[in-house]
């Protein structure tokens, strides 16, 4: 079965999605306050459906029930009319919009907890080995009852618990209350077909500003091809009159955008390769069209 692999970054995407649509949903006081809640965006590369979803669920170790039925409000609440989501009917449950595309990516501060002592979790965490923290993690625990985030996995976690510092410091919360070092920032996946395969799954020690530690991925994802049809093209719905108004109106930023000396022509090589951005996209283009018949494999930062 042959494929077809590329790293696709910053301004390719536009050639290869479509159909992109956005959603809110709010989860704060009497479901109106915008302080917790989600927001959903969607989109389809090449023949795939991807759900982008980040949330800020209801703080508190006690919380876990607020925090699944939130999470189940926002799976059923985010609202993607242009994707023909089945709608209910009668006394019919609200459709979940996970179940309906082919890869979702749910991720933010999701606000589970570990529920252990917090010297058990200090020593845990000096020794490295993380296992009895991660047997109490709540996230862990509600996906493998089927409680809230059904059918989603996470990549192995092989890094320490990133919340809750004491700003600006390395030490883990110092104050009164003496919170047990827990995840909860995390990243969650879902597929169709297991097209998702996780690459690296960490956390950022070093950027100390915040009481969190952020956290990040990278994963491979199997595409489906385009669907063949006289007005979808394998780039997909694209405006190039649009296009070619947006590198014009750069164009002109970059010729009034003054030099840093006199001898430097880096500057002038970029404009005059801007008006060339046409014909050098067009390359690739005819690449992956070339092989838009079959799977399609990128990498998801």
């Amino acid at each position: 079965k042959q494929w077809y692999q590329r790293r696709v970054r910053g301004r390719e995407m536009i050639w290869i999605m479509r159909d992109v649509q956005s959603s809110t949903v709010a989860c704060g006081a009497g479901g109106v306050m915008r302080n917790k809640g989600a927001v959903g965006i969607i989109l389809t590369i090449f023949g795939s459906s991807i759900l982008f979803i980040t949330a800020h669920l209801r703080a508190h170790t006690t919380k876990v029930k607020e925090r699944n039925v939130d999470a189940v409000r926002i799976a059923t609440s985010l609202d993607f009319s242009r994707y023909n989501m089945k709608q209910p009917s009668g006394d019919e449950l609200p459709p979940d919009c996970t179940e309906n595309v082919d890869c979702v990516f749910w991720s933010g501060d999701l606000n589970y907890r570990v529920t252990c002592e917090r010297d058990v979790a200090e020593k845990a965490i000096q020794s490295g080995n993380l296992e009895p923290l991660i047997k109490n993690d709540q996230l862990l625990e509600q996906i493998r009852e089927k409680a809230a985030f059904r059918g989603f996995s996470e990549a192995p976690i092989r890094f320490p618990p990133t919340f809750k510092f004491d700003p600006g410091s390395l030490e883990y919360d110092t104050s009164a209350k003496q919170r047990v070092p827990s995840w909860t920032d995390r990243i969650l996946y879902k597929s169709q077909q297991d097209s998702i395969t996780p690459q690296i799954y960490h956390y950022c020690p070093t950027l100390t500003f915040s009481d969190h530690r952020p956290v990040f991925g990278v994963y491979l994802v199997t595409l489906k091809p385009s669907p063949i049809s006289s007005t979808l093209r394998a780039t997909g719905w694209f405006d190039k009159r649009a296009y070619a108004r947006g590198m014009k109106r750069r164009q002109m930023y970059h010729k009034s955008k003054p030099s840093a000396s006199e001898g430097n022509s880096t500057d002038n090589r970029k404009i005059k390769q801007s008006s060339f951005v046409m014909k050098a996209v067009n390359a690739p283009v005819k690449k992956v069209m070339a092989n838009h018949k079959s799977s399609i494999v990128c990498s998801v930062m």
